[in-house]
């Protein structure tokens, strides 16, 4: 009985979805949704309430790890993994969308990088690869932890440079509970690394911080200035 109940219901909610898609839709009902494909033949329904009490919203939800979403009474692995391959897949769309796209004001950079990391809690630096009219070539992941230390090194920039075939760099990296202010070590390390790689005859045309729904550009910050490049 109890499973034709939820069968029933999960029904309904598909109907519901496949006819207003989702419009009126309250965060819990979208998550009560798309836990029935993760947890078969129970309640979703407490356990999106679960979700949203314990990451505060939607998007904390969509941007917990698989290990805190299996924290919750309820869930499975199946159910974990999809949500983080929902936000894999946005983060995926968000670079395939942008790549040959001109990223060449300070509003437009701020913006892509702003969709790459706005369900990311883990600390991550990126490289954006340009070609000649900014135009973006490839984005890669180039370090994890704090960015701005040695793990981002004018060798690795180089190479991965070398490889897309460019010669124009954005840095980018997130401070996922912070501010978009930069540190000391953001600036010296920004500033080192654009003088080395002219040396190299590569440009680095940006460094962008994130956090949040915020970004802040470096270059437009003045952080550049008086670097010859």
């Amino acid at each position: 009985m109890a499973d034709s109940i939820h069968a029933g219901h999960r029904k309904r909610m598909r109907e519901r979805f496949l006819k207003t898609e989702l419009n009126g839709y309250q965060p819990h009902e979208l998550l009560e949704m798309l836990l029935f494909y993760g947890i078969p033949r129970v309640d979703t329904n407490p356990i999106a309430h679960a979700l949203l009490e314990r990451f505060g919203s939607l998007q904390g939800v969509l941007s917990a790890s698989p290990d805190q979403l299996s924290q919750i009474p309820g869930m499975t692995e199946s159910a974990a993994c999809l949500i983080a391959l929902l936000r894999a897949v946005y983060t995926y769309d968000a670079e395939d969308h942008s790549r040959g796209m001109p990223v060449e004001s300070f509003d437009g950079v701020c913006d892509y990088f702003t969709r790459l990391y706005r369900f990311e809690q883990r600390e991550i630096a990126r490289a954006a690869f340009l070609d000649p009219q900014l135009r973006l070539i490839s984005c890669e992941v180039i370090a994890q932890g704090h960015p701005t230390a040695a793990a981002v090194t004018v060798r690795q920039l180089t190479e991965r440079a070398c490889a897309a075939g460019c010669n124009v760099i954005v840095l980018a990296h997130n401070h996922p509970n912070g501010s978009t202010s930069p540190s000391d070590t953001d600036i010296a390390v920004t500033r080192q690394l654009a003088e080395l790689l002219a040396a190299d005859g590569l440009s680095l045309a940006d460094h962008v911080i994130v956090s949040g729904d915020a970004a802040l550009s470096l270059r437009e910050a003045g952080v550049f200035m008086g670097i010859e490049l």
